[in-house]
């Protein structure tokens, strides 16, 4: 298992930050190797499917040369004039070829990591000092696991290459030996069909292993990405905050909320408990409200403070528990109450009424 360079243990998976941040710095698992081989495999079906476009157009242009050169005085004037054309025919012919090999690529980049801007890649994603490390840069090169599975890797691809090149050829020994007594036109199609058959069959052989190498990338960087106790517990108070702080966050709006419940306790027109787990304290005013709202509310021991609140401040005070408990449940504080309760709390307020008549 990992381990920090101060010896701690990296036993918990990456969060989504600290992937994220990685890959702000340009930090990612992908396989090199990957490309690679579908840059082999689809290039070079991409060439032999322009071959005989490419190859005849050279053709011809060879023709009109050879055609044309009795009447062709070469000079220094001239000469640039040819290279210019040749060029340019090059350039038409080759360059849709270039075009999708470089598309190819990109893609197998695209589908391996997404694509992302790494903001952070050359403000903290470069460590300048350890790019002049040589003696570093050396030992990492040499003994860290990664080296050690570079080469492993390298020489499993060297192998597995060098067999398919062997089987390939040694099949068509006979021919590759004779080639030089058979027709220009056979000589052709011979190097041709070679070429495809080493093509096709190297370009599995190491599509194989890009396989095998992506996941043991994506295995590694998920190691390395790993996170101990510590760098969770401290990210989660980055994020989140302290839990500390918060809990005292949390008494204090508390305790404001408390504060402020008491005092629109003595602006309602009644106090309506159950009579000692709650206390809803309700205004009406027929000129501005709809319907009444609730001012505050609370339980236990705010329910106590409100009643004595009301008793000081000679606001009614009504016990109606079922009243209370549906107020206390169906409403928040500025909040109109529910149409349901309409018909008890004005048997409450009209009761009110009276008293004070």
């Amino acid at each position: 298992m990992a381990e920090t360079p101060d010896g701690m243990e990296k036993s918990e998976q990456p969060t989504g930050k600290k992937l994220g941040d990685a890959r702000d710095r340009g930090l990612v698992a992908k396989s090199v190797d990957l490309t690679s081989a579908a840059v082999l495999l689809f290039g070079g079906l991409i060439v032999f499917g322009f071959g005989n476009t490419v190859s005849a157009q050279l053709m011809a242009f060879m023709k009109q040369l050879i055609i044309n050169a009795p009447n062709v005085t070469i000079n220094e004037e001239n000469i640039p004039h040819y290279y210019g054309q040749l060029g340019g025919l090059l350039g038409i012919l080759l360059l849709p070829i270039l075009f999708l090999i470089a598309a190819i690529a990109l893609i197998a980049e695209v589908r391996q990591v997404g694509f992302h801007f790494a903001s952070k890649k050359f403000t903290e994603g470069l460590n300048i000092a350890q790019m002049f490390n040589v003696f570093g840069g050396i030992k990492k090169m040499l003994f860290s696991s990664r080296s050690f599975f570079e080469l492993g890797k390298s020489i499993v691809k060297l192998l597995i290459i060098g067999t398919v090149l062997y089987t390939v050829l040694d099949k068509r020994i006979e021919g590759i030996v004779g080639i030089s007594s058979k027709p220009y036109q056979e000589i052709g199609a011979f190097m041709v069909a070679i070429t495809t058959e080493l093509l096709w069959k190297i370009g599995l052989a190491y599509l194989a292993i890009a396989i095998g190498d992506y996941y043991f990338q994506k295995w590694k960087f998920n190691e390395d990405q790993k996170m101990t106790k510590r760098e969770v517990k401290d990210e989660s108070k980055q994020s989140e905050g302290d839990p500390q702080i918060k809990q005292r966050i949390r008494a204090l709006g508390r305790q404001r909320l408390k504060k402020i419940m008491l005092m629109r306790t003595k602006q309602a027109d009644v106090v309506i408990t159950n009579p000692t787990h709650y206390a809803v304290a309700l205004a009406y005013k027929p000129d501005s409200m709809s319907a009444p709202i609730v001012l505050a509310k609370g339980s236990d021991y705010l329910a106590l403070k409100m009643r004595e609140i009301a008793k000081d401040n000679k606001v009614p005070i009504v016990e109606n528990p079922p009243l209370a408990r549906a107020l206390y449940a169906a409403c928040e504080p500025d909040q109109e109450i529910p149409e349901k309760l309409f018909k008890a709390v004005a048997e409450v307020l009209a009761y009110i009424y009276r008293l004070k008549k």
